[in-house]
């Protein structure tokens, strides 16, 4: 796989999250370069998650991308889709599908992340919430700019 050269086509889901709201936004790369369709939905962060436990906040997070999926393409069944996650917070990354949490921010303290790599965390939860006629690929969990339409 080489670097984007703007001919790329496809279904692409995009995971954004952030202190206050979790965007989940599914890009359409058309055939014409540069150009797109955007379909997105935001879900507040309960505040409660916030200092909760970390199972509940990936579970949070994966029934997010399950109910987004069931709503715009009901009955459907999918061909696997990429799935490219905004994680906003201070990690190391070693690979592209790695991220360890150094601290939280934004007013989050939940146990069991921090020095943890929070890809197979989120993994785990995806694979419990969202029905199997739903494959997803994981992208890189931590931070990468979203489309200019997915704020």
């Amino acid at each position: 796989m080489g670097f984007p050269d703007g001919n790329e086509t496809g279904t692409f889901l995009a995971l954004d999250m952030g202190g206050t709201n979790l965007r989940v936004c599914e890009i359409e790369l058309l055939e014409e370069k540069g150009e797109f369709d955007i379909t997105q939905s935001k879900y507040r962060l309960p505040e409660e998650l916030k200092t909760g436990k970390a199972d509940e906040l990936w579970e949070y997070i994966a029934d997010c991308v399950q109910q987004f999926v069931e709503y715009h393409h009901p009955d459907e069944e999918l061909p696997k889709i990429p799935l490219g996650f905004t994680f906003s917070y201070p990690c190391s990354q070693d690979y592209v599908d790695n991220g360890v949490l150094q601290r939280w921010t934004k007013g989050f303290d939940i146990e069991g992340v921090e020095g943890h790599d929070v890809v197979p965390q989120f993994e785990a939860a995806l694979k419990k919430r969202v029905r199997p006629a739903i494959p997803l690929s994981y992208i890189s969990p931590t931070h990468i700019t979203p489309p200019a339409n997915c704020p």
